[in-house]
């Protein structure tokens, strides 16, 4: 009873700096464009662009968290990247300016890429040694219903102070933000233990050398930028396209979303009990299997009578929710699995830039297939969606079996108790 109370206190405070990260993502993504052209009376493309360019000069930051993680241990990198993300907040809330709109938006970026970079690693020390297999799975499902829950309950906060229009409100939720942030911060402090000192082979060669030698591991993050081009593609393209090809049913957007957030955190546990004793690479392909089927969904609402559109577009998100819930906890415990233990800082790091690359390009590929036709998109995603399945029949064989599985053996399992 000793131990299980200090680690239910150290599970706890760790879900709620995910819930509040998310939350507070989730609150000032709506409310950014708005909120910066109306404190800097700047255009809106040009606000646009700043925020677009801080994310690029944050873009190699991973590279940097994956060897400190490894180095000095998640717990610091964490911290520093919520005290960060913190600054960010409270700076947005002073900016007056262009200048200072893209100094503030790197510091927010580097924040928030550090965090992703870096909170998986943290996580998967926790669970090392755990006496169940997937024990991985189960926390980074938990993770994952508490960051729908959190980026929803932050978006529907947004949607309040937006239907308010006003300035005072949106500078109010920022610093809100910031305090929460603070919060977070403490929370990492005291609730989460110091990683122990990690035994190193002097011989063996170390850092990014050892990812850029394994093939099957980079083939992995590449797959995962399929399946992280379907997960942005919802709010990316789902809303602009209904405006644009649907406009009977644009109402259904929002209690779509809200269904989707929903389901995800109220499903999420119960999909990794239902799916524990599959392969991960089993699940995975469900996924892909499961995306394409939302997005034929999208596409076929577009031609069905009026009175079925909604209908169909509500069973092509509840296919989109099932895959996302069946990729978030597999796919981040076989990238976990499948990493060397003393460089995990560095592959879970690069592992975190398939979604990077995802959110980046997803826009862009959108908009472009757009102009070519309507259909276009969604035929497009639901091909690539199916295409992860064959790749990942080729890919598993490839990888370590605890990736897999869950299940190290001996060696390794001892090797994995000391990050």
């Amino acid at each position: 009873m000793s131990t299980e109370r200090p680690r239910r206190f150290t599970s706890a405070c760790v879900f709620a700096v995910l819930t509040i990260d998310s939350l507070t993502n989730g609150l000032f993504i709506p409310l950014s464009l708005l909120y910066l052209t109306g404190s800097t009376g700047a255009p809106l493309a040009q606000i646009g662009l700043l925020l677009t360019l801080s994310s690029l000069l944050a873009l190699p930051v991973p590279l940097l968290v994956g060897r400190l993680v490894d180095r000095w241990g998640a717990k610091s990198v964490v911290l520093v990247a919520q005290v960060l993300q913190g600054a960010g907040f409270l700076g947005y809330v002073l900016v007056s300016g262009s200048a200072s709109v893209l100094a503030v938006a790197t510091i927010a970026s580097v924040g928030r890429l550090s965090f992703w970079a870096s909170i998986y690693t943290l996580i998967s020390g926790l669970t090392d040694g755990d006496a169940d297999p997937r024990a991985r799975d189960r926390w980074y499902g938990i993770s994952g219903a508490l960051r729908a829950a959190g980026y929803g309950v932050g978006a529907a906060l947004a949607g309040f102070a937006l239907t308010a229009g006003s300035m005072s409100v949106y500078r109010w939720l920022i610093a809100g933000n910031a305090i929460l942030l603070a919060v977070a911060a403490l929370l990492v402090l005291a609730g989460v233990p110091a990683a122990r000192a990690r035994s190193v082979t002097p011989d063996e060669p170390r850092g990014y050398r050892v990812l850029l030698r394994d093939r099957p591991y980079l083939g992995l993050i590449a797959l995962n930028t399929v399946f992280a081009l379907c997960n942005v593609l919802l709010s990316v393209g789902f809303p602009p396209f209904v405006a644009g090809e649907m406009p009977g049913v644009e109402w259904a957007v929002g209690p779509l979303l809200v269904m989707n957030t929903v389901v995800q955190a109220v499903m999420q546990p119960a999909v990794v009990r239902w799916t524990r004793r599959l392969p991960r690479q089993i699940s995975l392909a469900a996924a892909g299997v499961l995306w394409a089927c939302w997005a034929a969904g999208i596409l076929g609402a577009r031609h069905v009578p009026d009175g079925w559109a909604v209908p169909v577009c509500t069973v092509a998100i509840l296919c989109y929710a099932a895959a996302q819930m069946l990729h978030s906890p597999s796919s981040t415990a076989m990238a976990t699995d499948a990493a060397p233990a003393d460089v995990r800082g560095r592959y879970l790091a690069s592992f975190q830039y398939s979604f990077f690359i995802a959110s980046m390009i997803t826009p862009v590929m959108f908009s472009t297939l757009l102009t070519v036709g309507p259909d276009v998109p969604w035929a497009v995603i639901a091909a690539a969606a199916l295409g992860t399945v064959p790749l990942l029949t080729m890919l598993a064989p490839r990888l370590p079996s605890a990736a897999l599985t869950g299940v190290h053996s001996p060696a390794r399992q001892g090797s994995d108790s000391q990050t």
